[in-house]
């Protein structure tokens, strides 16, 4: 009786680890895997930690005081020479439409507009086509193109989409970069032809946010510029004449 068992609890000893090992192997143990180079699950509040963050900058902000600017903070700075040297560079004021026999980007607009009376309004938003015509129909009737600002306010952009546009900035002369015409007449939308018995005088307010807007005729549309001027030059109230001389070859 005593052999029997001993016998029996050896069996038991020795299946108890193969019974263990089963268990391990099951496909009722779900299998973790790890991001390479982590240390195992995250157990930080992250929850917490962000509206603490946030509580905190509200906090902060409650305590921050504006200062005002330094006295004297910009007398060091030579704005007048920092213009210079941006418009000595060559490519800058092909971007401007500085160069020979174009609009100047800088002075009075009597100066930069050298007495012009009949802007070409557009935008690089234009289909290519449209632009190209355009800058064509500008150096027939020696008219100035402008363009509202650059592209996403950058020279790079703004010289990439005239690469594209006309293959080479050389090609793209005549035009420039200008906010206060388009404001000083209240120009939403592009093309549009703007005509005046006048040259453009200088802004009396800020920007032109706030001048009268010059008597002027207007024609908008994608249209070719002579069908623009012989519309002015036949039904004009103010720049008939102007218009007219345009197309008679009287620049």
């Amino acid at each position: 009786m005593l052999r029997t068992l001993i016998a029996v609890l050896t069996s038991t000893t020795v299946m108890c680890p193969v019974l263990a090992s089963a268990q391990d192997t099951s496909d009722d143990q779900p299998v973790v895997e790890y991001a390479p180079g982590s240390t195992g699950p995250i157990d930080a509040p992250l929850a917490t930690i962000v509206d603490d963050a946030k509580n905190y900058g509200e906090a902060l902000k409650e305590r921050l005081v504006q200062q005002d600017p330094a006295e004297n903070a910009f007398s060091g700075i030579e704005f007048e020479g920092i213009r210079d040297r941006a418009m000595s560079d060559p490519r800058v004021r092909a971007l401007l439409g500085a160069g020979d026999g174009a609009v100047s980007p800088g002075g009075d607009e009597e100066e930069r507009y050298a007495g012009a009376t009949v802007f070409l309004l557009a935008s690089f938003s234009m289909p290519k086509p449209s632009l190209r015509q355009m800058m064509e129909e500008a150096k027939i009737y020696g008219l100035p193109i402008v363009f509202r600002g650059f592209v996403n306010n950058s020279v790079y952009e703004t010289e990439a989409a005239l690469r594209e546009t006309f293959g080479s900035v050389d090609d793209a002369v005549g035009f420039s970069i200008d906010p206060t015409i388009f404001t000083r007449f209240r120009v939403e939308g592009v093309p549009q032809v703007i005509a005046m018995a006048e040259s453009v005088d200088v802004c009396e307010t800020p920007g032109c946010e706030d001048d009268p807007i010059p008597p002027h005729d207007r024609v908008g549309g994608n249209v070719p510029v002579e069908y623009a001027l012989r519309l002015i030059a036949d039904q004009g109230d103010v720049a008939s004449e102007q218009a007219l001389q345009l197309l008679e070859g009287d620049r």
